[in-house]
């Protein structure tokens, strides 16, 4: 049997009672782990999305980051960002190298307040192993596995001590995994299925092309939700700008891409280049405007409201 399913663009979201005077009144805050933080989605761990400005940035501004995993000293940059009074959030991967920085950073003393296991199909047991040992090292950090596409694989990872699992496989604009492999699942499908699975957070990572997909993504269960081409371009964003036919553009590239890779070897990502946007700031107001007025619609004035709210799929063809 082939089952039918569901990306953000399939449904929407039915308008409830407003209760509050002002979308203002709405708060957007969300609890993630040892954290409360200002909205619940953040620019996704890529090379060319954040840096280390981009990560003192959103945590100053009282937002969730995560740095990437590429060519980083993890013990520095949670040293500086610890000294400098803020939370460190880092990425890691699975193999010998990691061993390596999970070493270096307990000889140091410090413990990262999150890290993200950051691999392309969670579900496996060298994610299973790694898991044990981030736990057994630092007990304290708060633990993210992924990615995942299913609710036994979040039931696998819950079970293996993540404290939230980070759900979406070939969703991004520049992941070309689903063309490479054949394998994909759309994202409200993913969701819905990853919450009904599991007690922990879900992060719903990919996929989203409109604001209004923050509401959607919410209403189908993530805690929070990790997005790379709504912050990709600007300022504040990683990526070189580039001038091409008098046009200011700046790069945007997948993890797997072989620009990333530095060789063409199991490439599943690709570059593309966005327009130059400027300062992120105004961004940042929107998106969290736009979710207020989600709330609003929800006929509550927090994010929970979001959850009781009837979706309805369209047919867009």
């Amino acid at each position: 049997m082939i089952k039918t399913e569901i990306n953000y663009g399939d449904i929407y979201l039915v308008p409830k009672r407003t209760v509050v005077d002002s979308r203002k009144e709405c708060d957007t805050s969300v609890q993630f782990g040892p954290r409360r933080f200002d909205m619940p989605v953040y620019p996704a761990n890529m090379k060319s999305v954040v840096d280390e400005e981009t990560c003192e940035y959103f945590a100053r501004r009282g937002w969730f980051y995560t740095m990437h995993r590429f060519n980083v000293d993890a013990t520095r940059f949670t040293a500086d960002m610890q000294e400098k009074g803020l939370f460190s959030s880092i990425s890691i991967g699975v193999n010998e190298d990691t061993d390596e920085q999970l070493r270096n950073l307990k000889a140091a003393g410090l413990s990262p307040e999150y890290i993200t296991l950051d691999i392309a199909n969670g579900w496996c047991v060298k994610a299973e192993r790694m898991i044990k040992k981030v736990k057994d090292l630092f007990p304290e950090s708060f633990l993210i596995g992924g990615n995942i596409a299913t609710g036994e694989a979040a039931q696998d990872l819950e079970s293996w001590g993540v404290d939230a699992v980070k759900a979406g496989i070939a969703g991004g604009r520049v992941c070309i995994t689903k063309n490479k492999t054949g394998f994909h699942r759309p994202m409200v499908s993913t969701v819905l299925d990853c919450a009904q699975a599991v007690k922990i957070p879900v992060i719903a990572d990919g996929g989203i092309s409109e604001h209004g997909d923050l509401a959607k993504a919410i209403a189908c269960g993530a805690t929070m939700i990790m997005a790379g081409s709504l912050f990709a371009g600007y300022d504040e964003s990683a990526g070189q700008i580039i001038e091409i036919d008098g046009k200011h553009l700046k790069e945007y590239f997948g993890s797997a891409s072989e620009h990333n890779k530095g060789a063409y070897k199991n490439v599943e990502g690709k570059r593309i280049y966005v327009e130059y946007k400027g300062a992120i700031e105004r961004l940042l107001i929107e998106l969290k405007e736009d979710l207020q007025s989600s709330i609003s619609y929800s006929g509550g004035n927090t994010l929970a409201a979001l959850r009781d709210v009837e979706m309805i799929f369209v047919n867009r063809y």
